[in-house]
C-alpha cells in the first residue's frame, strides 16, 4: 500500500518539480503514516477502552510523543523509500502501478490524513456517543 501511494506521489511532485521530489515525497509518508495512528487508535478503543490518563496529567505528553514519532518516520521512510524513488527501483515501481488513467485521484491521497485527523474523530465521538451537538 505504501509502495503505491509512494509512487502515486512521486509521479505527482516529479511533474511539478524534479529536485524536491523524493523529499517531499517521503515527507508527505511521515504524514500520512503518522495520521494513520489516529483511526487505528480509535478503532482500537473502540474494542478496549484505554484511557489516555495513564500517562499522567501531563499536558504536554502528546508533543512527547508526536516529534520523537515524526522524527523516527522521517527517518524510516528515508531509508526504505528514497532508494526505492530511483533507478531500476523506480521503473520497477513505475511498471507496476503506472496507468493513463488512475481510479483513485490524487487529490483524495492527498486527503485521506485531514479525513484521518478531522473526519474520523467526529465519526468515532458519534459512535461513542461523545459527541454532543447543543441546538
Amino acid at each position: 500500500m505504501f509502495n503505491y501511494i509512494a509512487y502515486r506521489v512521486f509521479e505527482h511532485f516529479h511533474k511539478k518539480e524534479n529536485e524536491t521530489a523524493i523529499s517531499k515525497t517521503i515527507n508527505f509518508l511521515a504524514l500520512f503514516q503518522g495520521t494513520l495512528i489516529v483511526p487505528v487508535f480509535m478503532a482500537i478503543n473502540l474494542f478496549t477502552k484505554i484511557d489516555p490518563q495513564i500517562f499522567g496529567e501531563n499536558t504536554r505528553i502528546k508533543y512527547y510523543i508526536v516529534i520523537p514519532l515524526a522524527v523516527i518516520l522521517i527517518i524510516v521512510n528515508t531509508v526504505l523509500f528514497k532508494k526505492n524513488l530511483k533507478g531500476e527501483t523506480l521503473s520497477i515501481l513505475k511498471n507496476k502501478y503506472h496507468k493513463e488513467r488512475y481510479l483513485l485521484p490524487i487529490w483524495i491521497i492527498f486527503a485521506t490524513p485531514i479525513i484521518f485527523v478531522f473526519v474520523f474523530p467526529i465519526v468515532y465521538g458519534a459512535i461513542m456517543e461523545q459527541l454532543v451537538f447543543h441546538f
